[in-house]
């Protein structure tokens, strides 16, 4: 073959290679629909609900460790020191109709901060499923209390 010819195919194949995603074939489930928004009652990087004074932001994130492990991570942030914040991560797996907890962490919290975040290692996870977390985030402040939902970005566990 003709190294143009050879360069033209490899590159072909590479495009195909990049236009079908590898996890996409283990996948056991059809892939949960595109949520529009990760929160409820926000759009992303903004405040949970623009009523909030002290409740600005929070995140919540799942990477996959290998050898059918997982860790999940989640942060709560307030816009001054408050009396406390708080954090609550739950594991999610997709059905391939609906979202089910499949691990519910303790409820965390942190007085006269303005952040804090948690970290949860080694959760099982089978291949071929989608998984998420949904991180519920508070403060208290005096008698206030202000709370919302976020849900991480979809994780495939790969085969």
């Amino acid at each position: 073959m003709r190294p143009l010819a050879a360069k033209t195919v490899m590159m072909a194949v590479l495009a195909i290679a990049l236009a079908i995603p590898g996890q996409a074939m283990a996948a056991k489930t059809p892939p949960p629909p595109q949520d529009a928004t990760p929160c409820t009652s926000c759009t992303l990087f903004t405040r949970f609900d623009p009523n909030h004074k002290y409740l600005e932001n929070g995140n919540a994130y799942i990477s996959y460790s290998g050898e059918g492990k997982a860790s999940v991570w989640g942060e709560s942030i307030a816009t001054r020191r408050v009396n406390t914040v708080g954090l609550q991560l739950v594991l999610q797996r997709w059905t391939g109709s609906e979202w089910i907890d499949v691990y519910t962490g303790e409820k965390t919290e942190m007085g006269n901060s303005s952040r804090m975040n948690t970290t949860i290692d080694n959760l099982s996870v089978s291949s071929g499923y989608y998984y998420r977390v949904k991180s519920y985030h508070w403060i208290t402040y005096g008698s206030t209390n202000e709370d919302g939902f976020r849900h991480s970005s979809v994780l495939l566990i790969p085969d």
